[in-house]
């Protein structure tokens, strides 16, 4: 199964390796028992950090959630401050209809190297 959210404070998946029933309202695919071999948790929310709440001060705009999985979860449970960034709408992304206007992917790269040179 792939793409699989949980919250952040709430344990994967243990142990791996077992067969696992198929979770409740995941449509009858064919499938009655699944094996998890990776799992990475949740990223919990760290804008309080001193690093990020200045990266987010420098850059401007207002933090939303990220919908899906990225490195950032990773950082997260290592205790490193990360953040995703970046324009785009989240309800698109990855999507046949995913698209950006270049004005806000330019705006976005001056920002970033705003405040990686300054």
């Amino acid at each position: 199964m792939r793409g699989h959210r949980q919250l952040p404070l709430r344990p994967g998946p243990q142990p791996r390796g077992r067969p696992r029933p198929r979770p409740r309202g995941l449509a009858d695919c064919g499938v009655a028992e699944f094996v998890v071999d990776d799992h990475s948790g949740a990223a919990l929310p760290g804008l309080s950090h001193p690093a990020a709440a200045a990266f987010i001060e420098a850059v401007g705009g207002t933090p939303q959630p990220k919908y899906g999985w990225t490195d950032v979860s990773r950082f997260s449970a290592l205790g490193v401050p990360a953040v995703n960034y970046g324009p785009g709408n989240p309800h698109l992304a990855h999507k046949r209809d995913e698209r950006v206007e270049t004005a806000k992917i330019l705006a976005g790269e001056e920002r970033l190297r705003s405040w990686l040179t300054a």
